[in-house]
């Protein structure tokens, strides 16, 4: 039977009073997402309080956010369109909430960022831009809210655009649309407005379904964080969330960082029995065919393509205590189901997270909301993974006296321990054959890694063969630059338009034609 594909989780981000809860609340009424008998109860209560309907308390449902008018937690709720089910993820504004913001753009794979017509880009409308970047979300689609406000003029508008573009280019993100709407009114959220005959883009219902599936699970390596182990009837469970890749039954497994191999022997999930594999999004428990003793926060990974494991790592980070962060402090890093006790071993970096601008350098602490690139040290080894390797074991929370302080980014592994630090990838198992041609695909694997071929491929680039690999940074090319030197190849790089960078192997002749366009094409 086939499985529905897992919901887009999307966080929806801006200044406070710009708009967010309004915007959410007619997102869940325009598509029919909202049971009507919360609708009245909601109605119903603005009446009793004498007000008019307001679409944002459709959620705000805390007692306390009605009081004082504002959303002072993060809160998920689904909704669907023909295209996919969608996670809300709706985050504070007030620069006190930031951290529940925090929490929530943690989870997501593509943001909404919201911004009034009227009062422009605020200090808070960059910072969550900034954490946005700093989480690595590259899916973002900005509404430029309260048109109705302003005339509908397209010169405010296209004023307010051009200042978020350029901070946002700023960060390293290109927006997918920038989509002028009314939310109180519902202008360009599910229909094309008629307010704004000068703007031909998608409502932000058709830009929010041009957001790709991030966590894909054809590609992605396995990662499967066990949340909690149970024994029933002499059997051990291990139960978690699959945050990237699949599990199939029969699959062989390592459990990180304790190294442990076994062989999956069944897939649990309740009301279907006999499941034979499992998608990321799917919540399952897992038996293998030996019990063994395991811990949350351990990751389950096919065993020929691990996360890795490290003591120390370098990290983007962004800072929302109280007090300082110092080098030195002791905090507690939660990353996936993992919590470790982690120790600031130094501040290389410090930013104004608002301006990007470089403070200081080799710095002694990171003050409230600036961020820096901090290098940490645990407590014991963790398993994860470089945030541009695989999202959802690269990013983490930072915990002081129980709450949330600060978030970020894994950037780099300084000291990997055991198996992790040396994966080898064969180049036949990246094969890919297409109509025009075939060629060897690097684009999901880490930067870092060891190149192997069979002797068969290698015997048929020493027959004249070009083998053409397709890479996803420049980092990848020293393992083959290095594997084309022992085989003694020659080697020719090329950047598409499109940023792509390709590599090509052939053995040397006395007579090797120029490069050109047409090698590298598939």
């Amino acid at each position: 039977m086939q499985r529905e594909v897992p919901p887009l989780e999307m966080v929806i981000v801006g200044h406070v009073d710009h708009g967010k809860s309004t915007l959410i609340g007619r997102l869940f009424y325009d598509t029919g997402s909202l049971p009507q008998e919360k609708y009245e109860a909601i109605r119903y209560a603005c009446e009793v309080e004498g007000r008019e309907f307001e679409f944002a308390f459709l959620m705000d449902a805390l007692a306390e956010e009605r009081e004082q008018n504002v959303t002072i937690d993060t809160a998920q709720t689904y909704f669907q369109t023909a295209v996919r089910r969608y996670v809300i993820i709706d985050a504070p504004g007030h620069k006190e909430f930031l951290k529940n913001m925090l929490t929530g753009a943690a989870q997501a794979d593509a943001a909404l960022l919201l911004v009034d017509a009227a009062e422009g880009v605020r200090e808070q409308t960059r910072r969550h831009a900034y954490v946005l970047s700093l989480l690595g979300i590259q899916q973002v689609i900005v509404a430029i809210n309260k048109m109705d406000l302003v005339g509908w003029s397209q010169t405010v508008y296209d004023d307010v655009r051009r200042t978020l573009l350029q901070f946002l280019h700023g960060l390293g993100i290109t927006p997918l649309h920038v989509v002028p709407i009314s939310a109180r009114a519902g202008d360009n959220i599910a229909a094309t407005s008629e307010q704004a005959p000068w703007y031909d883009g998608p409502t932000i219902l058709a830009a929010l379904d041009t957001c790709s599936e991030v966590r894909s699970p054809a590609h992605l390596p396995l990662r499967f964080p066990l949340q909690d182990v149970y024994r029933w009837d002499d059997q051990r469970y291990y139960a978690g969330r699959v945050e990237a890749g699949l599990v199939r039954v029969g699959d062989d497994v390592i459990l990180r960082p304790s190294d442990r191999r076994v062989k999956v022997r069944s897939i649990e999930v309740w009301g279907d029995p006999g499941r034979r594999e499992a998608v990321a999004g799917e919540s399952v428990a897992l038996t293998f065919d030996e019990e063994l003793f395991a811990e949350r926060g351990e990751v389950v990974a096919i065993a020929s393509r691990p996360p890795r494991v490290a003591n120390e790592v370098v990290a983007s980070l962004f800072w929302l205590g109280l007090q300082p962060l110092s080098v030195g402090q002791k905090v507690i890093l939660k990353l996936a189901t993992a919590e470790c006790e982690a120790t600031v071993l130094g501040i290389d970096e410090r930013l104004d997270s608002s301006s990007l601008e470089i403070l200081e350098r080799h710095a002694a602490a990171l003050l409230p909301t600036e961020s820096g690139t901090v290098v940490l040290g645990f407590r014991r080894p963790l398993a994860l993974d470089l945030y541009e390797e695989n999202a959802r074991l690269g990013r983490f929370v930072v915990v002081v006296d129980g709450i949330v302080r600060g978030g970020g980014t894994v950037r780099e592994a300084r000291a990997e321990v055991g198996i992790g630090a040396a994966q080898v990838v064969r180049l036949d198992d990246r094969w890919i054959d297409e109509p025009d041609g075939s060629y060897v695909d690097l684009t999901r694997e880490a930067p870092t890694f060891e190149a192997d071929a069979s002797a068969g491929l290698l015997q048929r680039i020493l027959r004249g063969e070009r083998l053409l690999v397709r890479l996803r940074s420049p980092q990848q090319m020293t393992s083959l630059t290095r594997l084309a030197y022992e085989q003694g190849y020659d080697y020719h790089f090329h950047r598409t338009a499109d940023g792509r960078i390709d590599l090509l192997l052939c053995h040397p002749s006395p007579h090797v034609p120029r490069r050109n366009e047409a090698d590298f094409a598939i």
